[in-house]
């Protein structure tokens, strides 16, 4: 068994039993081996955690960590934030996985080229980091109430998620404009 295969399994699994549903033993039982054998590709479950969560934005982030050819940066990390958003929700229990989890160190190894296309819009290496930060947990947020039953706003008579995510979106990157121009 490889560690991707594993991953996979367990992502499979957890869109079959939810994150409460979703214990070692049943991965196991999953992959026809027994429990231990999971211990010598993943620590604890913490560490399948952190792959799962990596796993699923891998595919659809890869291709957004540099802009595309005359992208703008804020075009482009809004384009990342929705694609986090969309990922997120295309898992059962997908927001929560990634709420417990941290980057793993292949994925912090990416990180300077990462930021690479804010630092050359003009922010600091330490704003481009909040940048992408706080893009993600808007996203993730976002993705975690729309876990939950609607709350209709008493202005308007339905919720509207994809709305309300794309005006908080542009203005959390709007004031990141105004971060660089000030």
């Amino acid at each position: 068994m490889e560690r991707r295969t594993a991953v996979r399994a367990a992502l499979r699994l957890l869109n079959e039993v939810g994150i409460d549903g979703l214990t070692t033993r049943r991965l196991a039982d999953e992959l026809g081996v027994k429990q231990p054998a999971l211990y010598w590709h993943f620590k604890n479950k913490q560490e399948l955690l952190d792959e799962m969560a990596e796993e699923m934005l891998a595919d659809t982030l890869e291709r957004l960590d540099v802009p595309e050819p005359g992208q703008e940066w804020d075009n482009w990390l809004m384009s990342r934030g929705r694609v986090i958003r969309s990922a997120l929700l295309s898992y059962r229990d997908g927001a929560l996985v990634h709420a417990g989890s941290r980057p793993t160190p292949r994925r912090l190894a990416e990180l300077p080229a990462l930021i690479r296309p804010l630092t050359e819009a003009g922010f600091t290496g330490e704003q481009a980091v909040r940048a992408l930060i706080a893009v993600g947990r808007f996203a993730l947020g976002s993705a975690i109430d729309e876990r939950g039953p609607a709350v209709p706003l008493d202005a308007r008579p339905e919720e509207d998620p994809d709305g309300d995510f794309e005006f908080g979106l542009r203005a959390l990157v709007s004031g990141m404009r105004l971060i660089l121009e000030g």
